[in-house]
């Protein structure tokens, strides 16, 4: 049998069934609050209220909540009170904070939010995620909500299955009654400008500011207001960025410089808005050596720190270098040219201690021989500064058996497509060209030659020569 529980009046000791008041904290029971709090106008409203005789500036219960909510701020007049706090008032949404977490008594987890639902049978307190396990989503209104199954067999909220449709009241347009206060549309678009508000505030510049409240407006007509809201608190980093480096909207090439090529192709939107409504223009050219300066050192960076494979590749790096600042070769070349010399350093020894000798060269070519071109101007450097004989070889047959094997592969993946439009025609006779006939084409070259489609394949003029491909192999 459970024992009734007491507490302890906090003014004079005894132990009770249950406190009478409390009032700044401190408890009292029935009989120490008739001899301590006396009845007395109070000193802001005038009415008459018991308030202790030893505090001259008490006011009363009804004064003492007339404050906004301690946590969010809302008005007196605009909330009902979930409970006095020690800091004050606070609405019914904020009372859950400051309440204790105590486990579900079903699952367990401990939770702020236990309710005893009577639609479930017990009285057990439970927590929000199984107190709503009945629930699901409204096939009209998409809310999270009790389901009940319409005549049509649509599983709908109560709203949307006893009204229909109704009128926004932001738009005018009909929208499912379980929405409430604004269709879909609406409460994005209050969502996202509510966010952009929240980001302005954020932003010291009042230019930037101004300019962030654009580009959101500008994100909802350009993506729709889903989108927007979503993605919005995304691009306010970027704009913070700007606020905190130059408090203005910089050029493109300041931009470049201090973001780079990868860290702006993150910012897609707000650049295309840059360039569309204050007219910064992109740099394609720039854009394209930062992303190739970034690959080299990528590449660069792949050796072994301070190992003699790093030390040679630097060098390397310093004479293709000298090379684009003489004109005499692009960045897209010498990065080509440096990742071939750092995969041969890689090959030769993982741990960088030595150089590569003929045998590591012809293993490398072995395995890629594509890549004989762009590793010879650096067998070439190694010849010169390290006194070393290298020569690219590659295996001409075992090139051409490998590269055989290749187009063998690709033809056996495109008969397995399914979508086998026009573009995979074109892709197929210029496979099927090179595997059986060893004549390269490019499709901007078969566009100009003669296609016929016959019963059994496909006939292909070439220079006043007829060639035959089978339309399909088996697979």
């Amino acid at each position: 049998m459970n024992q009734h529980q007491t507490v302890d009046c906090d003014e004079c000791g005894r132990e009770v069934s249950k406190l009478w008041r409390r009032h700044k904290g401190h408890g009292y029971c029935s009989t120490c609050y008739a001899r301590v709090f006396k009845r007395r106008m109070c000193p802001r409203c005038g009415e008459l209220a018991r308030l202790p005789k030893n505090d001259p500036d008490a006011v009363c219960r009804q004064c003492n909540v007339d404050k906004p909510c301690a946590r969010c701020g809302k008005a007196s007049s605009d909330y009902n009170i979930g409970k006095v706090t020690p800091y004050g008032p606070v609405c019914i949404a904020c009372a859950p904070y400051f309440k204790e977490p105590e486990p579900c008594e079903a699952c367990g987890k401990a939770s702020q939010r236990l309710t005893r639902v009577a639609r479930m049978g017990h009285d057990h307190r439970l927590c929000p995620r199984c107190s709503t396990a009945d629930h699901g989503t409204c096939s009209a209104c998409r809310r999270h909500r009790l389901l009940v199954v319409a005549p049509n067999g649509d599983a709908l909220c109560k709203a949307c299955n006893e009204q229909g449709e109704i009128a926004c009241p932001s738009c005018g347009n009909p929208m499912p009654a379980g929405r409430g206060d604004a269709c879909e549309p609406c409460y994005w678009t209050r969502t996202c400008r509510k966010r952009i508000t929240i980001g302005q505030a954020g932003i010291t510049t009042k230019a930037l500011s101004e300019a962030f409240g654009e580009f959101g407006e500008w994100l909802i007509r350009i993506t729709g207001p889903h989108k927007a809201a979503l993605k919005i608190n995304h691009f306010f980093s970027f704009f913070l960025e700007l606020d905190q480096a130059w408090s203005r909207i910089p050029s493109y090439s300041e931009l470049l410089h201090h973001f780079g090529a990868e860290g702006l192709r993150r910012v897609r939107l707000p650049m295309r808005w840059l360039h569309e409504e204050q007219g910064v223009e992109p740099d394609h050219q720039a854009k394209r050596i930062d992303s190739e300066k970034r690959r080299i050192q990528a590449c660069l960076s792949s050796m072994p720190f301070a190992s003699l494979s790093d030390q040679v590749l630097q060098a390397y790096w310093l004479q293709l270098e000298t090379r684009i600042e003489a004109g005499k070769t692009s960045h897209t070349s010498a990065r080509l040219a440096l990742r071939a010399a750092a995969a041969l350093l890689l090959a030769t020894n993982r741990e960088g201690q030595r150089l590569p000798q003929q045998g590591d060269v012809d293993n490398y070519l072995h395995a890629v021989p594509g890549q004989a071109a762009s590793v010879t101007g650096f067998t070439n450097f190694l010849n010169r500064q390290h006194a070393t004989t290298l020569a690219p070889r590659v295996d001409v047959k075992r090139a051409r058996k490998r590269r055989k094997e290749t187009l063998a592969r690709t033809l056996m993946t495109m008969a397995r497509c399914a979508d086998q439009g026009e573009a995979w025609r074109e892709a197929w006779i210029v496979a099927a060209m090179e595997y059986f006939h060893d004549t390269k084409l490019t499709q901007k070259m078969l566009r100009q030659q003669t296609v016929e489609r016959t019963t059994d394949g496909i006939q292909v003029v070439v220079g006043g020569v007829t060639y035959w491909l089978p339309l399909d192999i088996e697979c």
